[in-house]
């Protein structure tokens, strides 16, 4: 048996326009500078306090949590625009139903969304049901962490070398290695192939149909 999981921004769906408003809009709420577009998208994978500490290292606590309330508030309402929300790459939704029907695969989400975030993403397209492991950001310890990774495998009963982790950060691919997983990096998300090559990946697929090939022929790690 084998556990594929898979990050959510930026490798399933792609949210960016969402993301980047709804940041735009807290911050000039409150009354902050708002960051480069580049980097708002560079933080995506991070816990959201996280992202927003690094994005406004002046601001103080009550700022940022103001900026936190209004951007869920922001992000919940443009997610739901079909001009500004979130849609999954195109080929990923055939790739999860492949997958999915393989006896000896397992499939999961390990995501810095919300638990309803997620929820929301994986009934609006109808594949909650392909997954034994849905791990948010209200689960535990964020990504570079290594836990919800962990915890994805104890509950589908699944080792570290048996585990391939997907995602399209550096955070991601940290979060694999130290777990114990392979980790595969995608090149159509929001950090650059140098920045998850660098982060340790140990593949790098270019476009969504090159990961059923790559997972085809994973090389023995552990």
């Amino acid at each position: 048996m084998r556990l594929i999981v898979f990050d959510c921004d930026g490798t399933l769906v792609d949210s960016q326009q969402a993301i980047v408003s709804a940041t735009a809009e807290a911050f000039e709420v409150v009354g902050v500078a708002v960051p480069p577009r580049v980097d708002i998208l560079s933080a995506v994978g991070l816990p959201i306090e996280v992202a927003m500490r690094r994005h406004a290292p002046e601001a103080d606590d009550v700022q940022i949590d103001e900026i936190l309330t209004l951007y869920r508030a922001a992000h919940i309402r443009l997610s739901q625009q079909s001009d500004r929300g979130q849609v999954l790459f195109e080929g990923m939704k055939e790739i999860i139903e492949m997958l999915g029907a393989e006896p000896d695969t397992r499939l999961g989400i390990v995501t810095m969304k919300s638990r309803r975030g997620l929820k929301r993403v994986v009934d609006a397209y109808g594949i909650r049901d392909y997954f034994a492991a849905l791990k948010s950001a209200d689960d535990g310890p964020g990504k570079p962490a290594p836990d919800l990774l962990l915890d994805a495998m104890a509950e589908c009963d699944v080792s570290a070398d048996q585990t391939v982790m997907i995602g399209d950060t550096s955070f991601d691919m940290l979060m694999a290695k130290a777990a114990g997983a392979y980790a595969i990096g995608v090149g159509w998300g929001y950090q650059t192939v140098d920045e998850v090559v660098e982060a340790g990946a140990d593949a790098v697929a270019e476009h969504p149909e090159q990961l059923i090939e790559m997972l085809k022929n994973l090389p023995a790690h552990g």
